[in-house]
């Protein structure tokens, strides 16, 4: 085990990120992780830049981000059924004088500001702990501006770099979800005579809910397979 550790605290090849030489382990961890985004990005139906979409190899991420900084990690996309619709996943980090790990204010106004920039109403952070509250603050007073001015679908959404390094829809006892569209819900709905209020429920903050961004009031369709019952669909409203 020590010499299993001894490895993987070498440096990983003369890999340069950042400023920092990385280990092998680290930067497993940030292919890892882009490739879970990338991943994420497409099963909410999102078309990735080809640089993006190809599928990417460790030594590719490694050529690709070479002597590259967090800045450079930055993804736009747009949704495949309307190009306008588009979505920036940020891997923003603070000044290496920050004496917290915590993502300062000026980290958050500088994505809001690319955000408007880009005339993008959607963004992802993925952070290495959580947010100061005056950062989160400034994420929430930003949304509420935009809610009054009835621009809804302006949103950012935080995930930690932890949850990002295993997919879990892609585990083999997760089951299939799916994402009804709305005209797929009213069609439920009317099929079996049901009210929203009659479907049982899943958290907004599950973190299945979360990896396809689902707000309140969308329906999964979730299929399960069992040797002894055979297919099995079951529907849950957000809640």
């Amino acid at each position: 085990a020590a010499g299993q550790d001894q490895k993987e605290m070498e440096t990983d090849e003369g890999f340069v990120f950042d400023n920092h030489p990385q280990t092998e382990d680290s930067t497993y961890g940030m292919f890892a992780i882009r490739r879970t985004i990338c991943q994420m990005l497409e099963d909410r139906g999102y078309v990735l830049p080809p640089q993006d979409s190809e599928e990417l190899t460790l030594p590719g991420f490694k050529s690709r981000f070479q002597g590259k900084v967090n800045k450079d990690l930055t993804i736009l996309a747009s949704k495949a059924d309307d190009p306008d619709k588009k979505i920036m996943v940020f891997f923003p980090s603070n000044p290496p004088e920050a004496k917290s790990r915590k993502l300062s204010v000026e980290a958050v106004r500088e994505v809001i500001k690319v955000m408007k920039e880009q005339s993008v109403l959607r963004g992802v952070l993925v952070v290495e702990s959580k947010l100061m509250n005056h950062a989160q603050l400034t994420i929430d007073t930003e949304a509420e501006q935009h809610r009054l001015a009835n621009d809804r679908e302006w949103r950012i959404e935080i995930f930690l770099a932890s949850e990002l390094k295993v997919n879990i829809t892609r585990h083999e006892l997760v089951p299939q979800h799916y994402v009804l569209t709305e005209d797929d819900k009213k069609t439920l709905l009317k099929r079996y005579h049901l009210q929203e209020k009659h479907l049982p429920r899943i958290q907004k903050s599950d973190p299945i809910a979360r990896y396809y961004g689902l707000e309140r009031q969308n329906v999964f369709k979730i299929i399960r397979y069992s040797e002894t019952a055979g297919k099995y669909v079951t529907y849950r409203l957000v809640a």
